[in-house]
């Protein structure tokens, strides 16, 4: 230290760096730490993320007459029978639908698209997708994305615009 006591004149020790390996401590090279997606050797792209398991849905049986009831909307408990092959979800227009939504949201508050979103039921399974719709189709709260098919089973809430239909059998 200088005379004056001034702590920012202090002269430091200097530092002694501990060995890059101490003994105990196994070191990964690093093909091996990036094979298991830890990181990626320099200029290499990270490896893809394993993609998630979904759980095949649950047939719902050869003779399964499958519905949607209406939870919210203008008209509570009104079932929608789905049928065989292609049910189409949406506002009746040019274009024909099997699910008519048109009665079940207010004049003022049209949410859902003339066309809005598919059930497919084939095998006993139900599956649904969003056509391109203005404002999305949700099952369970979890949107579903135009061209991703998302399989239903007993009791998802399916959410057409302001419209919300429990899947029931």
């Amino acid at each position: 230290m200088s005379d004056n006591n001034n702590p920012f004149e202090a002269v430091a020790e200097p530092m002694s760096v501990p060995d890059a390996n101490p003994p105990g401590i196994e070191t990964m090279p690093m093909a091996a730490i990036a094979a298991e997606g830890v990181v990626a050797p320099m200029g290499e792209a990270p490896p893809a993320p394993a993609a998630p398991t979904e759980a095949p849905p649950a047939a719902l049986g050869a003779d399964a007459k499958p519905k949607l009831v209406v939870q919210r909307g203008l008209k509570i408990n009104v079932e929608y029978p789905i049928y065989e092959g292609n049910n189409f979800i949406g506002r009746a227009d040019e274009k024909p639908v099997d699910i008519d939504l048109d009665d079940q949201e207010p004049p003022d508050r049209v949410w859902s698209s003339r066309q809005h979103a598919l059930i497919v039921f084939e095998n006993g399974v139900l599956n649904l997708e969003d056509l391109n719709s203005a404002n999305g189709t949700f099952v369970n709260r979890t949107r579903v994305y135009p061209g991703q098919k998302r399989a239903l089973a007993v009791n998802d809430v399916v959410q057409v615009g302001t419209v919300q239909l429990k899947v029931k059998v």
